[in-house]
């Protein structure tokens, strides 16, 4: 039963070459999702902003020139979420504002989550920590 429940939904919903999936033909801009997933329950912990004191350029690891090894610890978990999920920028038009991130994603929906899953980091307690782009915790 939950196989065919399953392929029906699926049949009924997808789009196809020659047509778009029904729909409500609007889209209700009063009813949006929140951009950012959050775990309230959850510890944060602030990660510092460090992408502008890196030394080594992008073109130069192009060039071959590449930076020495170091240990991971919280600083550099910290530039890893800031230059691969964080917010490069916010818009506004009108009362309206939002984020541009680092990832591109297609209308801008970032179904992408960053966690951390770690069994101990200099500075980090090991377990499961999910990040959160727009405050960069």
């Amino acid at each position: 039963m939950a196989d065919y429940a399953l392929s029906d939904y699926h049949e009924r919903s997808k789009h196809r070459l020659n047509r778009y999936a029904p729909g409500p033909g609007r889209l209700d801009w009063a009813n949006q999702p929140n951009p950012f997933r959050r775990y309230f329950a959850a510890p944060t912990i602030e990660l510092p902003l460090l992408a502008n004191t890196l030394e080594t350029r992008f073109a130069d690891l192009r060039r071959g020139r590449m930076p020495a090894p170091r240990a991971v610890n919280l600083d550099s978990i910290a530039i890893l979420f800031e230059l691969s999920l964080g917010i490069s920028a916010w818009k506004a038009y009108g009362e309206t504002s939002w984020a541009l991130r680092c990832n591109p994603s297609s209308g801008n929906l970032h179904p992408t989550e960053g966690y951390l899953v770690t069994g101990g980091v200099t500075g980090l307690a090991p377990g499961v920590y999910h990040y959160v782009s727009c405050d960069h915790i």
